[in-house]
């Protein structure tokens, strides 16, 4: 199944309407492993919520080859880095396990065709993440 980027995009749009998707995104996220909420324990969430808002739209564009996306997921897969935050690939799937679990919450128009859209999305800029570590 080829990935309807517009469609993707139109469902993160309604999962951003309440302003709580990103709460319950990091809820079910810190949830995942006991080794993720170290991760955060410095962390301004009130910052770190407008840049993950940033992070999975440029995720979400990356598949429409927007000018800068690459460029902006390089920088994101970087600053993951073990050079840098030393996030594991392993962690990758929990969090897109989270965004899924977060948008099936948050998208009223959401079916298991949008879910697999969201993965196939994600997917790709994840594999250019992980490629940095």
């Amino acid at each position: 199944m080829s990935v309807d980027y517009a469609t993707v995009e139109a469902s993160y749009d309604r999962c951003l309407e309440d302003g709580d998707f990103f709460d319950t995104f990091y809820d079910k996220f810190l949830a995942k492993s006991e080794e993720i909420p170290p991760l955060f324990a410095e962390t301004d969430f009130r910052k770190q919520k407008q840049m993950i808002r940033m992070s999975v739209r440029m995720l979400v564009r990356l598949g429409l080859g927007e000018d800068g996306t690459k460029l902006a997921i390089n920088k994101l897969g970087e600053s993951h880095s073990r050079r840098q935050h030393n996030i594991r690939p392993e962690l990758y799937e929990l969090w897109l396990d989270a965004l899924c679990e977060s948008i099936k919450q948050h998208d009223p128009q959401h079916t298991p065709q949008l879910e697999q859209q969201w993965q196939d999305t994600m997917h790709a800029g994840i594999e250019m993440m992980v490629s940095m570590y």
